[in-house]
């Protein structure tokens, strides 16, 4: 970094101006809250000090209207007439460094307003220029919507480097707040866009470090717009750590919603609750408390839910007190059980004082105890799963239960039974941890290692008393969970099927005794089908997936119409669709699939608000849509994904926790981008890839880098390349590409890429960059824009 001696300070004008120039181009570098301190460190001269802080201010005045570092103030002088493709209407800013100008682009059948940042001729350092160069490329890599965006780049004639953003018209988003008295929930939901904004660019490794009121614009539609990355760097460069970012939002945070101040007048502040004092501290201490600026944005949506904020460590008592708030109807009809219990455990504590004198009390308590810990987590976990809004509640009783039923299972000589039953509680536990096709939280890694504890418990005692239903139902639950999670998390699909057929094994015996029995032995059948269909084997997809169904169709009667049997029964009709469609049976497929959807709407309207059922609808209007869209039938595709979308915002909305909700919106958003660029609706259909894009960076982040993640972002990077390229915007479709091929090298160095993408879809990707990206060809020459 440059330094000048505190002594013998510069008298010349010019001299003063070349100090100050030298160490503004480093203080650009450094943290805002740190750079006075900085400047006092490097040069003790009043003239270089007042220099520097006018170029800073300047770049603030700058950073308003452009995103991008400004430069400092200084005399009039001509407007250049263009700059590239783009002719100059107006300056926005200048100074010592440079200019920043509004540029319209209005060659060619489309005209529209830009801003461009140029360095001034003879001031050019090495340093400088790569700064320019490095900006230029961090901008290119950020494709956002809460982002200004990137537009072009070059350098003129005489060697001067520049670019071209998105020109934002807009306020700083505490004035923005201001202007227009915002409450608490418009001020959060501009927060969280924001948060999202930045763990965006942070999942890209690029850390903006200057996230400031300034740098976070707020358009006249109430869009806010992250700009200013003047100082961002890679994440992987020295010094650089997401945690900046992080306390910045905080300091946003705290900027927008005041600590104190009476709530009243036209311009006055929302009063912070305790949670969000909790935020602002998480994000703020000296080593931010959260992992991710995602994981801020998430408890910045758990407080406008009323869902719990992460940042209190509120413990139990907490949850269920939010849950209480959040769904009073239901928590009044539940509490004669609760009070039951309560009363339960009074016995239980009360029993505990007289253990000593009588062993028959003893089995009283062990009896009673373990009653408790299975009512909560399967007579009240079912009941409390039906509400909207509740995986973090569903955590909770779980985990209250396997507390007392894994200190049981722990005791000398427990029966198995109970061991059975700790093994059971663990399967739920990781089913809303992270299960693969329900709702739940999204943490695959703790779900397997949950998954792990139940197989410790339930193997051994299922081998040693095979015969016995209730062991056998909870091992072939705990196989099929195991084979969810293989399959959808961890790209695994033969270890899938080999649990799914060991699942099929334990239950066949007792498969129409009970309709849970039917409904895991369907669901075996169904998981092994959908092992061959991940890896595309859709003739033996098809083969289980029928005998499925007729298996089902075989039940007696009473055991058809159980809710859980029709439920495993929609899902199996909508698998069994995907082989009959890719094996060009298009009638039969959208028969099957009018069928799963119709079993959907009557269990929806038999338990109206169900997550569950809302993502089974869901799922079966979105493949009825890539049905109707491969066969042409346009209108009925646009109805379905539109239906599709719509329930899963809806899920999301619900139950921000839930990663299921957002992988709904994921896949549906997917195919509603392919129907939009279908119509040649460029701007919709990017708009959709955008929101695709972002919800599967968060499953991403929320999986810890599962492979089964990465390979469903991989899919969706494909199609959104895809649809790209048959919009005509090659550039794009090349940049998604590239990505893609990335993400495929990187499991494959990693030992994780499934042997289909080895096959297919890693030798698809090199094709398209080959043939299209890298040929050199002329646009004429590429192949047709009808990937």
């Amino acid at each position: 970094m440059a330094e000048t001696p505190v002594g013998d300070p510069p008298t010349d004008r010019n001299a003063i101006e070349r100090v100050a120039l030298i160490l503004f181009d480093d203080l650009l570098d450094v943290p805002e809250t740190a750079r006075e301190s900085w400047i006092a460190g490097r040069t003790a001269d009043a003239a270089v000090k007042a220099r520097l802080a006018e170029l800073l201010e300047a770049d603030r005045i700058a950073s308003l209207r452009t995103g991008g570092a400004a430069l400092g103030l200084s005399g009039p002088s001509p407007l250049p007439e263009r700059i590239g493709q783009y002719r100059i209407t107006a300056l926005i800013g200048r100074g010592g460094m440079g200019a920043v100008y509004r540029g319209t682009r209005d060659t060619g059948d489309f005209r529209h307003e830009t801003a461009i940042k140029l360095i001034k001729p003879g001031l050019l350092s090495d340093v400088l220029a790569q700064r320019f160069r490095a900006e230029r490329q961090t901008l290119a890599a950020l494709q956002h919507p809460n982002i200004a965006r990137l537009l072009d780049g070059g350098e003129t004639p005489g060697g001067s480097p520049y670019i071209v953003m998105e020109l934002i018209e807009g306020e700083p988003i505490d004035r923005w707040a201001t202007a227009r008295n915002l409450d608490t929930g418009a001020r959060l939901a501009l927060l969280e866009t924001t948060a999202r904004a930045v763990a965006y660019a942070h999942q890209r490794l690029i850390i903006h470090r200057d996230i400031t009121p300034l740098n976070v614009l707020v358009q006249a539609d109430g869009t806010p717009k992250l700009i200013d990355f003047g100082i961002a760097r890679p994440a992987d460069m020295e010094g650089a750590s997401t945690a900046v970012d992080i306390a910045a939002l905080g300091r946003l945070i705290k900027r927008l919603i005041p600590d104190s101040g009476p709530e009243s007048g036209p311009k006055a502040g929302p009063r912070p609750s305790p949670e969000l004092a909790a935020i602002v501290a998480a994000a703020t201490a000296e080593t931010p408390a959260y992992p991710s600026a995602d994981a801020l944005a998430a408890d910045l949506a758990a407080l406008r839910s009323g869902q719990p904020v992460a940042a209190m460590n509120g413990g139990e008592t907490y949850r269920i007190r939010k849950f209480a708030a959040r769904n009073k109807a239901a928590v009044a009809a539940a509490a004669l059980a609760f009070l039951a219990l309560a009363g339960g455990l009074v016995g239980v504590s009360f029993a505990n004082a007289q253990a000593r004198r009588a062993e028959a009390e003893a089995e009283a308590r062990f009896e009673q105890t373990r009653a408790i810990a299975n009512a909560l987590l399967f007579d009240v976990y079912d009941s409390v799963s039906k509400v909207p809004g509740a995986t973090n509640a569903r955590e909770t009783l779980a985990k209250t239960a396997i507390a007392y039923l894994d200190a049981l299972a722990a005791m000398e000589n427990a029966p198995a039974d109970v061991r059975a039953e700790a093994g059971r509680g663990f399967v739920r536990l990781a089913e809303v941890t992270g299960g693969g096709q329900s709702q739940s939280l999204g943490r695959y890694a703790d779900a397997n290692a949950l998954l792990a504890r139940a197989d410790a418990l339930l193997t051994p005692a299922y081998e040693a008393t095979p015969d016995d239903q209730a062991l056998a139902t909870a091992y072939a639950t705990l196989r099929l969970a195991q084979a969810g999670a293989n399959l959808y998390n961890n790209n695994n699909e033969i270890a899938a099927r080999a649990e799914a057929e060991q699942a099929e094994k334990a239950i066949a015996p007792f498969a129409t005794r009970t309709p849970e029995a039917a409904r895991l032995m369907a669901t075996a059948l169904q998981a092994q089908g959908d092992s061959y269909g991940w890896n595309n084997d859709y003739k033996g997809a098809l083969s289980l997936h029928q005998k499925a169904e007729d298996f089902l169709a075989g039940l007696p009667a009473d055991l058809q119409q159980d809710a859980g049997v029709r439920s495993a029964r929609s899902a199996n009709l909508r698998l069994l669709a995907e082989p009959q469609h890719k094996l060009d049976m298009p009638a039969e497929a959208r028969a099957t699939l009018d069928r799963a959807i119709a079993i959907n709407r009557s269990l929806l309207a038999e338990k109206p608000g169900d997550p569950a059922i809302m993502r089974k609808l869901a799922i079966s209007l979105w493949y009825a849509a890539v049905v109707h869209r491969t066969n042409k039938r346009d209108a009925e595709a646009r109805a379905s994904i539109e239906e599709s979308v719509a329930i899963a915002d809806r899920m999301a909305a619900q139950d921000p926790n839930d990663a299921s909700g957002i992988q709904m919106q994921a896949i549906a958003g997917e195919v509603l981008a392919q129907i939009h660029a279908d119509r040649r609706d460029a701007a919709a259909s990017k708009a959709a890839t955008a929101q695709v894009l972002q919800a599967h960076d968060r499953l991403v982040a929320l999986a810890g880098d599962a492979p089964g993640a990465r390979r469903s972002r991989n899919a969706a990077l494909r199609t959104s390349a895809t649809n790209l390229y048959n919009l005509g915007d090659t550039e794009g479709a090349c940049r998604l590409w590239r990505e893609l091929l990335a993400s495929f090298l990187a499991l494959e160095s990693e030992g994780k890429l499934s042997e289909f993408d080895r096959q297919n879809s890693l030798p698809e990707t090199r094709a398209f960059l080959h043939d299209i990206c890298d040929s050199g060809k002329p646009p004429r020459e590429l192949p047709a824009r009808n990937l």
